[in-house]
């Protein structure tokens, strides 16, 4: 029941941002990433802890630390090094309170913190702001491309890590073409950036089948875990910046 409360609100988030994209509302764009990201990020921790025990305090204290950087934009400022010392602490503090979880669930809970905080500060970030349109183009483009091939269960066979490549691939260097980008950047930019998104999506899909508490993947994760693969990958290799030449 919960999975399926998760999936409306993925719904509604995704027709934001295409709504978003309609009317050239940038905050609505970036309340609708956000969102996206965090509720990812619930799925992610609802499939290593338990939400009917007294690990629900975990899920929600990981779930704000992702959403820290909108915080620390807004109303207060921290430095990138204290705000390392500050997770490591944290982290600690959980690690000793909760000696029940194993090693392997905080690895993953901790990885997927990670990703999900990495995100929310590219999006929250000038260089996100000034591209913002471009990357919904990528986002939306990829995301009726994915719902394609959940249809024609590509996604499942053995060409997965192909379709996935290739999907990345011909998306970026399409929507490219239609921005004053050399070709040269374009390339390097959409080859790299595939490449990333590959591997970021296999280390989910790995985390996923250790999941204790998600019986079954259904279509839907398959298809938000390569859209924040994605994301991830754009902040990763720092695609923007290489699309504009800069290295």
């Amino acid at each position: 029941m919960f999975q399926k409360q998760l999936r409306y609100v993925q719904i509604i988030l995704t027709l934001a941002t295409f709504a978003g994209l309609l009317i050239n509302n940038s905050p609505l764009l970036s309340a609708a990433f956000v969102g996206l990201i965090l509720i990812w990020h619930l799925e992610m921790l609802t499939g290593q802890l338990r939400i009917d025990t007294n690990e629900y305090l975990l899920i929600i204290a990981f779930i704000f630390l992702a959403f820290f950087p909108v915080l620390s934009s807004n109303l207060i400022s921290f430095s990138f090094i204290t705000i390392t010392y500050l997770c490591l602490l944290f982290f600690s503090i959980l690690f000793v309170s909760y000696t029940s979880i194993s090693i392997y669930k905080f690895g993953h809970i901790v990885f997927s913190t990670t990703v999900s905080f990495s995100i929310v500060a590219f999006i929250i970030s000038e260089k996100y702001q000034v591209n913002i349109s471009y990357i919904t183009y990528l986002f939306l483009s990829l995301f009726f491309l994915k719902t394609l091939a959940t249809f024609l269960n590509v996604q499942f066979s053995n060409f997965q890590y192909f379709f996935n490549f290739f999907a990345s691939l011909i998306v970026m260097v399409g929507i490219s073409s239609f921005y004053d980008y050399k070709f040269i950047f374009i390339a390097l930019t959409a080859i790299s950036t595939s490449l990333c998104v590959v591997f970021v999506n296999f280390l989910f899909l790995r985390i996923r089948y250790e999941s204790e508490y998600i019986m079954e993947l259904t279509n839907e994760i398959y298809l938000h875990d390569y859209l924040v693969a994605f994301l991830f990958s754009l902040y990763f290799v720092d695609s923007l910046n290489i699309l504009n030449g800069l290295f």
